[in-house]
C-alpha cells in the first residue's frame, strides 16, 4: 500500500485512515430506489479500507420531500462525471467508483466487485499521500509522482451519520440513516513541479462544525470534468 499514514500525538486525536478504494453515492432522500444503497454505503463506511462518499442530489426534491443534504453543486458534480464516462444521463442511486467506473449503487456485488478489480492496479490509489497529526495541526503531503502531476487535492467535509425521518415523497414514513455525508469541498492544490504540502490546525477545522474529513487526489478531464482519483485519505474526529 503506497499511502502511508502516521499519528504522532497522543489522544485524543484525529483518527486517520488509509483507504484502498473511493466510493460515491448520488443519492436522494425523495429517492424510493436509494434506500439500499443508502444501507451499502453505510456499511462501506464503518470500515477502514474504503472512503464512501454520500453526495445528496437536489433534483428529485420536486416529488414531495426536499433532501435535508441536497445541494446543487453535488448534481452538478454528478452531471459533470456522465460527461467523463459516456454515462449520457444521471440517475440515483449512482456509484463512481475511483472515479473511474459507474454502476448501479444498490447493485451490492457490482459495488464490491469494482472495489476489488481496482484494488492493487493501476486503477487504484497508486499516489503516496502523508496525513501526520502533530500537537493539534494536520499535515498533508503529497509525493510528487509520475501518476500524480496534474492531479489536484481536495478537502471533502463530512457528517459521519445521521438518521433521518423523512415525511413525504416516495419514501415517505421511513427513517433511514446516512453516512459520510458531505457538506463542503475545497480546492487545496494542484501537484505540478515537486510535492505537494500543506498544513491545517485541526481545532479550526473542528469549530466547522463537521465530524471528518476526506482528502481526494483526483486528475482532470481534457473537458475540465472529474476525471480518475489516484489517491485518498480520511480524517476522522474533527473535534477532538
Amino acid at each position: 500500500m503506497l499511502l502511508a499514514l502516521a499519528v504522532t500525538t497522543p489522544a485524543p486525536a484525529a483518527e486517520l485512515s488509509q483507504p484502498r478504494a473511493v466510493v460515491e453515492l448520488f443519492t436522494s432522500q425523495g429517492c424510493s430506489s436509494c434506500p439500499p444503497a443508502d444501507r451499502l454505503l453505510d456499511e462501506l463506511a464503518a470500515g477502514a479500507d474504503t472512503l464512501a462518499l454520500g453526495w445528496h442530489v437536489d433534483y428529485w426534491d420536486y416529488l414531495g420531500w426536499k433532501d435535508t443534504f441536497g445541494q446543487p453543486g453535488h448534481s452538478e458534480r454528478q452531471r459533470a462525471y456522465a460527461h467523463s464516462l459516456g454515462a449520457g444521463q444521471v440517475y440515483t442511486p449512482q456509484v463512481i467508483i475511483n472515479g473511474r467506473q459507474h454502476v448501479v449503487g444498490s447493485r451490492r456485488e457490482a459495488v464490491l466487485g469494482a472495489i476489488e478489480e481496482f484494488a492493487g492496479t493501476a486503477n487504484g490509489l497508486t499516489v503516496p499521500i502523508e496525513v501526520t497529526s502533530v500537537d493539534g495541526t494536520l499535515k498533508i503531503r503529497v509525493a510528487h509522482t509520475p501518476e500524480a502531476i496534474g492531479a489536484t487535492l481536495w478537502m471533502v467535509y463530512l457528517i459521519d451519520r445521521r438518521e433521518i425521518e423523512i415525511k413525504h415523497g416516495e419514501n415517505a414514513g421511513r427513517r433511514i440513516a446516512y453516512a459520510n455525508i458531505v457538506r463542503n469541498i475545497e480546492m487545496i492544490g494542484m501537484v505540478k513541479d515537486q510535492a505537494l504540502q500543506t498544513e491545517f490546525q485541526l481545532a479550526d477545522m473542528g469549530r466547522r462544525g463537521y465530524d471528518s474529513c476526506a482528502l481526494i487526489l483526483q486528475k482532470t478531464t481534457k473537458d475540465g470534468t472529474p476525471g480518475p482519483i489516484v489517491g485518498a485519505a480520511l480524517v476522522r474526529d474533527l473535534g477532538s
